[in-house]
């Protein structure tokens, strides 16, 4: 083979030398893209059948070049045409041409036949195959999905952005940009701001974003910060969308007191948070552990509740944490340890009969209830209890017979027992 020669075009060459007076026609099937806007360059691609170049002979190689100088073609709806210039041979079923459209208004909007001449005289039609849009006029549609309306920032926390941006097809996105800006804190001072761009894959009518950007720590409460989006496509001049969304920035939530202030290391207590700020999916912790049920419930902006979970003995801070920051209250809630009995004074007593005694060990508290007795559903209170000091209890064994138990209870703090420390022995 000849080094440049193309063996498909010489075989086209062959067959057509050999067939002068059985020429093809050619046809016209489809056209891509169907249909565009014209305020823009537009290329071509027709698809069809028999699209044969001329042929011109290279005075260097001898060779016989395919040409598409003799193609000539033009799109209209009668009786407004716009010729197709630039052709470009692919294949005999395949070849490219722009629409010289001077004038947009030229082809109006519809539907517009596409015809072709090969440089034999031989026509091809396509009625309808194109449709002209017109100029491209109507801008990108914007969504902003985050932030939305109503919601609430405070300083140095961070905005989390969720944004899309699309064109009606044909048309493409050809940026998304954003700039975040926050007032100057005072007159001799310049206003803040921050810029992005969102990526975007060449050709597609769709694009979707999401970015962060953090207040200011410093910022006062009541300012408000602006977030601008702006969506271009590839119009010849581009049409440009742009949002301002507005956020007033609202203080940062604060913890007042916690009620009661004491419970027990078992959890469990059912307890009242109040404060400021307390915003939808906040979170209180006691010792940095969840309050229960999952953080607590947020009866309003300033109040939550729920139960204490376990820790060991010792004041707690309490801290809730949400999209406002976070707040904490040092010392606010102090676990106490269940009440301990070590022993009783005296151990023993006569059958029948009523009992002074004194209960002796830590964590006693005028809450605290002594039980004495075989089982805990047979027990008694303690008669007269008194409570001197958190070490001991005074009171009445109301009499009965046998080996007796002795629990303590605390409603807030929990229970301990102790097996067999008192009996009561005949007379």
């Amino acid at each position: 083979m000849t080094p440049g020669r193309r063996p498909g075009l010489a075989v086209l060459a062959a067959a057509l030398a050999g067939c002068a007076g059985n020429e093809p026609q050619p046809r016209i099937d489809a056209v891509e893209p169907a249909q565009a806007y014209t305020d823009g360059d537009v290329r071509l691609t027709l698809t069809g059948a028999d699209f044969i170049p001329s042929f011109r002979l290279d005075p260097v190689s001898g060779e016989r070049v395919a040409t598409m100088d003799g193609f000539s073609g033009r799109v209209g709806n009668r009786p407004t045409w716009v010729s197709l210039t630039d052709f470009g041979w692919v294949s005999p079923t395949q070849i490219s041409a722009s629409l010289d459209v001077q004038d947009p208004d030229d082809l109006g909007v519809g539907p517009c036949d596409v015809e072709i001449t090969d440089p034999r005289g031989h026509k091809a039609v396509l009625p309808g195959g194109f449709l002209a849009l017109g100029r491209h006029t109507a801008g990108p549609i914007l969504a902003i999905v985050s932030p939305a309306a109503g919601d609430l920032y405070a300083p140095d926390t961070t905005i989390h952005a969720d944004v899309t941006a699309s064109d009606k097809s044909p048309g493409e996105m050809t940026a998304l940009t954003w700039i975040y800006t926050e007032p100057a804190p005072d007159a001799e001072s310049q206003d803040r701001s921050v810029t992005g761009t969102c990526p975007l894959l060449p050709g597609v009518a769709q694009i979707a974003c999401t970015f962060d950007v953090t207040i200011s720590a410093d910022l006062v409460p009541g300012t408000t910060v602006k977030l601008n989006i702006t969506a271009s496509d590839n119009a010849a001049t581009p049409n440009q969308t742009g949002v301002d969304v507005f956020i007033k920035v609202t203080a940062r939530p604060t913890v007042s007191s916690v009620r009661p202030k004491t419970g027990g290391v078992a959890g469990g207590t059912n307890v009242v948070i109040e404060g400021s700020g307390f915003v939808s999916g906040s979170r209180a912790l006691f010792g940095g552990i969840p309050l229960i049920p999952d953080g607590g419930i947020v009866v309003d902006a300033h109040t939550i509740t729920g139960y204490t979970p376990a820790q060991s003995a010792g004041p707690v801070p309490v801290t809730v944490k949400s999209r406002l920051g976070l707040a904490s209250l040092a010392s606010a809630f102090k676990y106490e340890s269940p009440p301990q009995i070590q022993w009783i004074s005296p151990s023993v007593g006569t059958q029948g009969q009523d009992t002074y005694v004194e209960v002796f060990g830590s964590n006693f508290t005028t809450s605290t209830i002594v039980y004495v007795g075989q089982t805990l559903a047979s027990a008694k209170a303690l008669l007269g209890p008194s409570v001197p000091t958190s070490s001991q209890i005074t009171g009445v064994i109301p009499g009965a017979n046998g080996q007796a138990w002795v629990w303590a209870f605390d409603a807030s703090n929990g229970w301990t027992r102790l097996p067999d420390p008192f009996s009561w022995i005949a007379p």
